[in-house]
């Protein structure tokens, strides 16, 4: 299962930049930046028609992340349900 740093910092009542700090001094890392390869598949699950909070919970990112790496990829952005 793959959980980002707000949900394990949620559970244990812990700061987000002290989750990080531990993870990052027991070699885990917790960069928020998404590498070539999750920008790649986001691109083509986006495609396919997936939304950008499930792709974010697939790959272990913020919507917002999903968001900003489709858009510097030049995927063309859907507007959201409703709007």
């Amino acid at each position: 299962m793959v959980r980002n740093v707000r949900a394990v910092a949620a559970e244990f009542r812990l700061s987000r930049t002290t989750v990080s700090r531990i993870l990052t001094v027991q070699g885990i890392d917790v960069s928020r930046s998404m590498k070539p390869a999750d920008v790649k598949r986001a691109v083509r699950m986006y495609a396919e028609g997936l939304s950008s909070i499930t792709i974010g919970k697939q790959l272990g990112f913020d919507n917002h992340t999903v968001l900003n790496a489709l858009r510097r990829a030049g995927a063309p952005i859907r507007p959201q349900p409703g709007r």
